[in-house]
């Protein structure tokens, strides 16, 4: 049986932050991810997660205004001092997966600058316990976002077995229209899975990807995590669950 988790920067969006925990718990979710944990907290974060029986499935190393700085020449120190903080964070939330966002770059450097800082997240991480993971977003999301190759992730996870992807479907179909071809490619590799239907990236059933297929094809390989639910709810979120339902049917 798939695993499903909100995604809570773009699920239950009608309420504010902590209610969204608690929003996500009555929905029947018993996991949930978000981005940035850092406006909150660390310890009121995870009283809320246990008060409502929800696991935090993985969350970002902080990313600035630049949606990541791990590929940003200068920003060496700080992000070395956000990778504390993450630790930080993700020891007293109990969840050991750290996403290492590259950021938004045109620079020369930033390949050397990338794999300068991962193999530096590698080395602190292991020694924490954590594992950082990476994930290609579409640059038809996200212009300049330096991690917007499926070829840049391969040569990252041949270069560090540890690192882990995030492998999400709506960015691998707006990349190459084939989504299930990336899943193929990378399942080994894929440690957490997210979908969002395409066009459109609201939830599945809205756009043109043949999620039975998708679905089926994680069942028969037996996958053990959780498929985060990043998509932007064509209506109210509850109402938006419906595909849920449906596959439990």
């Amino acid at each position: 049986m798939l695993k499903f988790n909100a995604h809570l920067g773009f699920q239950f969006n009608e309420w504010p932050f902590l209610q969204r925990i608690e929003a996500a718990a009555a929905a029947g979710f018993r996991a949930v991810e978000f981005p940035s944990p850092y406006e909150f907290d660390a310890s009121l974060l995870a009283d809320h997660l246990a008060l409502h029986s929800l696991s935090l499935i993985q969350f970002a190393a902080p990313a600035g205004v630049t949606k990541g700085i791990a590929a940003l020449q200068g920003k060496e120190e700080e992000f070395r001092d956000g990778l504390r903080q993450a630790v930080s964070y993700a020891k007293a939330l109990a969840c050991s997966d750290v996403h290492i966002m590259s950021g938004v770059t045109t620079q020369d450097e930033a390949a050397l600058t990338f794999g300068s800082n991962l193999e530096y997240a590698v080395k602190y991480f292991e020694d924490q316990g954590l594992r950082p993971l990476i994930e290609v977003i579409s640059a038809q999301a996200m212009p300049d976002y330096y991690m917007s190759d499926f070829n840049k992730a391969h040569q990252v996870l041949e270069r560090f077995a540890s690192v882990g992807l995030i492998l999400d479907l709506y960015h691998a179909q707006l990349l190459t229209g084939d989504a299930a071809g990336v899943l193929a490619r990378f399942y080994d590799r894929t440690v957490h899975v997210q979908i969002a239907d395409c066009p459109g990236r609201h939830e599945p059933g809205t756009g043109s990807m043949d999620f039975a297929a998708l679905f089926a094809a994680l069942e028969q390989r037996g996958y053990p995590g959780w498929i985060g639910c990043e998509y932007r709810p064509s209506g109210a979120t509850v109402a938006s669950l419906d595909w849920i339902k449906q596959l439990s049917t």
